[in-house]
């Protein structure tokens, strides 16, 4: 190459390096005069931040990170007027400003003509991120204001990231109370849960709880987060969470006990989970619910004859426990099945008379506890459920006008 063609091409790249930084002073000089702009401004300093020449410049970063936090806090003052603001845009100049603060710190080493090491931003750094670190919670409320809940989810978790972020050191803000913390957490949970990001919801609820939050709701929101897992992922995380809520809220929602008695059934823990039922009914004897968790467990152990009176109970305590009169309809309906199995060698008269004297009266029995489960769930699966035996039952005791009935109900679904 000629010696003329180098020299060119140093001449083209001290103007490039002249040109960025030009670009960074002219953007300065304009958010002065006009922070409103930072939006736009800080977008022209796009090729600053990747040309070679001034991507580890600190003045840039300092730059487009300070006045994303003057930018907030002028938009405040004209929110505050009444004057129309974008609230998204108020919001992401906190999570950039920030961002661009730590880049502009992590390069701020300046060396003088005697060779010693100064900073020239830091401190002002450190001290506009300690100023403006409550913002954080203030940006995620405007992000999710703008239904923008990635960046809601981004701006509450700097709440936690800013007090604990290495290069900030001792010079880090301090984190708010852990009873103000575990709300930021739970409003990330919310967002997350939004955005059906089930990872980060699951994340987000267990710190929230960690962190001291007993709500009903932190319970309840995991518990729906985890229902969208597959079948072998969320039963114990459904487990994990309704063990937490249990202490403070099982006697008012059987739910949680349910959830965990599911996870040991799946897991093979029968005789764990019989006996978890019986210590809490122990404490709790007038629970309903427990007693159709006890009859429920005694079928899945093949104890039929052993789980019809722990339902009688369950429906004696509460005459509205739709799946209790469920499960012991359909227990009775099993009892007859299995006596009309039994009756292979009876002629054709013994048969009729079996059926008038014994059968019967059993399917009578158990089409009486199914129709009032269908009375008390009429939409939901227990209904359904319902319906279908009960069609079994008039037809097998040759109810022409009940059997009429169910199977219109049938053709409603």
């Amino acid at each position: 190459m000629k010696k003329s063609a180098l020299l060119n091409l140093c001449v083209l790249t001290t103007l490039s390096v002249a040109a960025q930084n030009s670009l960074v002073k002219e953007v300065e000089r304009n958010l002065k005069a006009n922070v409103g702009s930072y939006p736009e401004q800080v977008n022209k300093l796009q090729p600053a931040f990747t040309n070679e020449e001034t991507v580890n410049s600190s003045h840039t970063y300092y730059v487009a990170g300070k006045y994303g936090f003057d930018y907030l806090d002028n938009q405040q003052v004209m929110q505050a007027a009444g004057q129309n603001v974008d609230l998204k845009k108020m919001g992401h100049s906190v999570i950039d400003g920030y961002e661009y603060l730590l880049k502009a710190l992590a390069c701020d080493t300046v060396v003088d003509s005697k060779g010693k090491a100064k900073t020239k931003y830091s401190k002002e750094i450190v001290k506009i991120i300690n100023n403006h670190y409550k913002d954080f919670n203030t940006a995620a409320v405007y992000l999710w204001e703008a239904q923008d809940f990635d960046g809601a989810y981004k701006a509450w978790e700097l709440c936690f990231e800013a007090p604990n972020e290495p290069i900030l050191g001792t010079n880090a803000p301090q984190a708010m109370p852990d009873s103000i913390m575990n709300v930021y957490s739970f409003n990330q949970g919310l967002a997350a849960y939004n955005l059906q990001d089930w990872d980060r919801t699951i994340r987000s609820f267990e710190r929230s709880i960690a962190l001291g939050n007993t709500s009903k709701n932190v319970f309840d929101y995991a518990i729906a987060a985890a229902y969208n897992y597959p079948d072998s992922v969320r039963t114990p995380i459904m487990a994990k969470f309704a063990k937490l809520a249990q202490p403070y809220y099982g006697a008012e929602d059987k739910a949680y006990m349910g959830y965990i008695i599911n996870d040991m059934l799946s897991s093979g823990q029968l005789k764990e989970a019989e006996s978890t039922v019986k210590q809490a009914l122990a404490s709790d004897p007038d629970n309903a619910h427990l007693y159709y968790i006890l009859g429920v467990l005694y079928e899945h152990e093949n104890k039929e004859p052993e789980a019809i009176e722990p339902l009688k109970k369950c429906i004696e305590l509460d005459p509205t426990h739709a799946s209790g009169y469920f499960q012991l309809g359909y227990l009775t309906f099993r009892k007859a099945e299995e006596l009309d199995q039994a009756t292979n060698n009876m002629t054709g008269a013994e048969y009729n008379k079996y059926k008038e004297e014994v059968l019967f009266p059993i399917l009578k029995e158990a089409a009486k506890y199914l129709e009032k489960s269908y009375e008390l769930d009429p939409e939901n699966e227990t209904g359904r459920g319902a319906l279908a035996n009960l069609r079994n039952i008039y037809y097998a005791l040759n109810d022409a006008e009940n059997l009429e009935r169910i199977e219109k109900l049938q053709k409603g679904y």
